[in-house]
């Protein structure tokens, strides 16, 4: 008890190693794996937009966006969708992965934590670096609003903030492998949480001179089509490489779970009475009756292994204190099995 009480955990048998190291530790090294190189990946996103623009400006010290924005990124636009991934992830269900077992050689050799892993996180972010400000740069030099004025620095920061935002947000949809309706919730409502930012920031008018940067600026980049084009373009652009990626990955270079994935991707997840009913018609008597033998209810051994929990333990005091104490079911069986032997030399 002594060691029970000072360890970080305790199993009260050896068989729940199974589910501890099968299921539950490999479930959280794959989610950790995963929000590591995500938090990696999207900061490294939105630093490098800003990175690029210095090169234009001469590294003058020019901020690319506005401080809330830089402080809000990490905090509310992108922070929940990453929270469910750690929370609800899961590459294959419970009984396969206690089904097959090789697949938990990946964690002990951190296949998912590995430099080159990193490495490939890192490039992509650089690739949708480059696509977020020159492509929205460029494509907005000579891009006018509806008062005949050309695009500024707050204009084009704006709209290439809310292309990381949606991009970032739909990329972690494409890594998870089980989505649930608590990814699209998060992801949907942090995307929606900027634009509900944007127009109550941008919509009020107070003293302070960096708020006056972004002034209306959300209410002008909607009425032209440029904004329109941008935010649908440049999210499909920076992610077809991704896409690319991990087809050519899933295809020729599979992981374990993958290939367990696509060995049970065609089996039902619930069957209900109907079609129940509409597979048993097509049994033969035989596998009927095996199958209705093996539906049958079992009892299983719930003593914790300790000795107070032994078989026949309630029996043996009750009997001691003169107290009838209902007996185990397969216990009784088991002493009725036993045969009395004759005594030497009794006559039988």
């Amino acid at each position: 008890m002594q060691a029970v009480m000072a360890s970080d955990f305790a199993i009260a048998q050896f068989r729940f190693l199974t589910d501890l190291l099968l299921v539950h530790g490999r479930w959280s090294y794959l989610r950790l794996c995963k929000v590591i190189t995500y938090f990696f990946y999207k900061n490294l996103t939105f630093t490098l937009t800003q990175f690029w623009f210095t090169f234009q400006t001469g590294f003058s010290g020019q901020r690319f966006y506005d401080d809330w924005f830089q402080s809000l990124y990490n905090v509310i636009f992108t922070a929940l969708p990453v929270i469910m991934v750690g929370l609800f992830d899961k590459d294959v269900s419970a009984s396969l992965s206690k089904k097959y077992p090789e697949i938990y050689r990946e964690g002990i050799k951190n296949v998912f934590f590995k430099w080159k892993v990193v490495a490939v996180w890192a490039f992509f972010s650089v690739y949708q670096s480059l696509i977020f400000y020159y492509f929205v740069s460029t494509s907005s030099s000579n891009a006018q609003n509806s008062s005949g004025k050309t695009f500024g620095l707050w204009d084009v920061s704006t709209m290439a903030f809310t292309c990381v935002v949606v991009t970032v947000n739909l990329r972690l949809l494409m890594m998870c492998n089980s989505i649930t309706r608590w990814h699209y919730i998060s992801v949907g409502g942090s995307i929606l949480a900027w634009f509900v930012f944007i127009f109550i920031y941008s919509g009020i008018m107070t003293p302070y001179d960096r708020q006056e940067n972004v002034y209306f600026v959300i209410f002008v980049l909607m009425s032209t089509f440029y904004f329109y084009l941008a935010v649908i373009l440049v999210p499909i652009v920076a992610l077809l490489g991704d896409f690319i990626y991990q087809g050519i990955q899933r295809w020729f270079f599979p992981y374990d779970y993958q290939i367990v994935q696509e060995i049970h991707r065609h089996e039902p997840e619930g069957i209900t009475r109907t079609e129940l009913l509409e597979i048993g018609n097509q049994l033969t008597p035989a596998e009927a009756r095996s199958y209705a033998i093996a539906q049958l209810p079992r009892e299983l051994s719930k003593h914790t292994g300790f000795a107070f929990d032994s078989p026949g333990y309630e029996s043996f005091f009750a009997a001691q204190l003169g107290v009838f104490a209902p007996q185990k079911a397969w216990d009784v069986a088991r002493r009725a099995s036993m045969k009395s032997r004759p005594k030497i030399g009794q006559k039988k």
